[in-house]
């Protein structure tokens, strides 16, 4: 069945029409952070220990603790990702990276080139990411499939590429302008045209992203579907962008307000410190205001507009109570000198994920057994021949 031959559900249709809903199943994540805690310790001792090596097995032995702890209907998720798989992803991300220092230390043309080149290849990482990480999560011993190939990453993302390195010159292009006159009236123009086409991009770019991974997804025989618009992407981060700018004004004002008092201290024998904290401090207030609510809005969106087969999904996360969360997780991670760091994540995932359910259209149990007739957990064994690049999406 393809995507287009599912037809939405309406308000119009009557009860008498659809089939009995069966209760819903919220998701459940049932780690503590005492449990992470030893985790973490160990395998943050060990990556030192190893110079990096041992990252490839700490990220599986997270993710395993994440996965396991994380249930729906009764039934936990697993990830079966190979180590060495990952640390062959960790070596190649690794030499692209120094491929591009050697070519900032020749020239910035060489750079240039060489920056194209990592964008070209962008949609094959993409591929080869999504792949790996859906072939190598199971739910009640299944595995999850990714069905989309390099070519259709190509066909649906090569405007990735071509967009961000676009916007990249064209943000250069500003910054270089208006470094060489120093005028604070062109400063802030120059923000906020850098602001606009960060608008313009990172929605576009996030829409294909989860289009392109959404729809090519499977459990067992069920495909996933994905009915988001790129407008909706769009409204997300216009609003965002709407608050950095409301927060640039505030400090502005602030700043313009105790411009004496910043400027004994600038001038004082440790100014230089006092700047930097104040422009870090600044910045990472902003941030950390805009970042729930852009964590909250996306994730409603994606997963409220995400279905398997008949069955759709449900998120309802807040961007006060995230807000909150982030908030008191800086302040204690600050506090035990980094300490509470795993305590914080498990307390973050705890709450993002009661926020989701799945809420199944008909028999769920009749459902699951029918994805088992599927011979999808061989798809899982060829997973290792492509390298996990670790990209977040």
């Amino acid at each position: 069945m393809s995507a287009g031959a599912v037809m939405p559900r309406t308000e119009s249709e009557s009860p008498a029409e659809e089939p009995a809903l069966e209760q819903t199943q919220r998701f459940e994540f049932t780690g503590s952070g005492g449990e992470y805690f030893r985790i973490w310790v160990v395998n943050l001792l060990a990556t030192i220990v190893t110079l990096g090596v041992y990252s490839a097995w700490a990220k599986v032995r997270r993710l395993q603790y994440f996965y396991r702890n994380t249930r729906v209907a009764g039934d936990i998720f697993d990830y079966h990702g190979n180590p060495i798989a990952i640390l062959k992803g960790r070596i190649l991300a690794v030499g692209l990276l120094g491929t591009y220092q050697i070519a900032v230390g020749i020239s910035g043309a060489f750079a240039v080139i060489v920056i194209l080149l990592l964008l070209a290849i962008l949609p094959w990482l993409l591929a080869r990411a999504f792949r790996f990480k859906l072939a190598n999560s199971s739910y009640r011993g299944l595995r999850f499939r990714f069905h989309g190939t390099v070519a259709d990453a190509y066909r649906k993302l090569i405007l990735l590429p071509v967009i961000v390195a676009l916007a990249g010159f064209f943000v250069w292009s500003l910054w270089t302008s208006f470094a060489s006159r120093q005028s604070i009236g062109l400063y802030v123009v120059g923000v906020l045209l850098m602001l606009a086409v960060v608008g313009g991009v990172v929605p576009l770019a996030h829409y294909l992203l989860k289009r392109y991974q959404h729809d090519n997804g499977y459990f067992g025989q069920a495909p996933f579907f994905f009915h988001a618009k790129a407008s909706d992407f769009f409204k997300v981060y216009g609003k965002a962008i709407g608050m950095v700018i409301i927060g640039m004004v505030a400090t502005t004002i602030f700043t313009m307000l105790t411009a004496k008092l910043y400027m004994s201290l600038a001038n004082s024998s440790l100014g230089w410190l006092f700047e930097s904290l104040y422009g870090l401090l600044a910045t990472y207030l902003l941030y950390l205001f805009v970042r729930p609510y852009l964590d909250s809005r996306i994730q409603n969106l994606v997963w409220n507009q995400t279905e398997l087969a008949d069955h759709h999904f449900e998120s309802t996360v807040s961007a006060r109570k995230l807000l909150w969360i982030h908030a008191s997780n800086l302040a204690l991670i600050v506090v035990t000198l980094g300490l509470y760091k795993p305590f914080a994540t498990v307390r973050l995932i705890q709450y993002r994920v009661s926020c989701m359910a799945l809420v199944p259209k008909g028999d769920l149990e009749e459902f699951l057994a029918d994805q088992t007739a599927d011979d999808a957990g061989a798809a899982g064994q060829e997973a290792g021949d492509f390298f996990d690049i670790d990209i977040a999406l």
